[in-house]
């Protein structure tokens, strides 16, 4: 928003506007990315240690609770929640083949690092990482689910979309709990649910 379009950031922070949602707003795509990444992350949140025998099965389960809100919506019932269901299959299937090369998962973890400007002001870069992964070598892999379209390589390297360029900044300077100051990253990725 920085550099896309700065009004935002005065709105929301200084002047604290926020939008009003139309009457009768149809759901969103942000509507079921919400719900997708809460039975996500309380899923890698409550088998960050072990996976439970059959993962699909219970993220299917948690995920009927981020959904039970949506689900008098039509469109939910007949296209958003099937397709859950497909995530919640590829993404245990993908948790399998995965956890071989993890020590230690983080989800929905909070991170920030405080910036001096000048001798008085200081300014704090907050992120909230879908997913920091401690493997085997000791390095760190930061992951962000995405159920839209993730960014291009090329918005990533021309600074337009820095989410996990800056999460990584923010690992490397002990940020985040329980993450060491000087950490190695090895790994930054969006990980594209569809």
């Amino acid at each position: 928003d920085w550099l896309r379009d700065p009004y935002t950031i005065y709105a929301k922070y200084i002047l604290r506007l926020d939008p009003l949602d139309p009457v009768d707003m149809p759901l969103s795509a942000a509507d079921r990315g919400s719900a997708i990444h809460g039975a996500l992350g309380e899923f890698t949140q409550k088998f960050a240690d072990a996976l439970p025998a059959q993962p699909a099965l219970v993220l299917r389960s948690i995920g009927e609770k981020f959904f039970a809100p949506l689900m008098e919506r039509p469109e939910a019932r007949a296209l958003w929640w099937p397709r859950f269901q497909r995530i919640a299959a590829w993404f245990a299937d993908w948790e399998l083949a995965r956890r071989g090369e993890i020590e230690k998962i983080a989800a929905e973890i909070r991170g920030e690092i405080k910036i001096p400007l000048d001798n008085e002001r200081i300014f704090t870069l907050s992120a909230r990482a879908d997913r920091i992964e401690q493997r085997h070598d000791g390095s760190f892999a930061i992951l962000d689910y995405k159920t839209g379209q993730p960014p291009t390589d090329k918005q990533v390297r021309t600074g337009l979309a820095p989410q996990l360029t800056l999460e990584a900044a923010i690992l490397r300077k002990g940020g985040f709990p329980e993450i060491p100051a000087a950490s190695s990253v090895s790994e930054i990725a969006y990980v594209r649910l569809k």
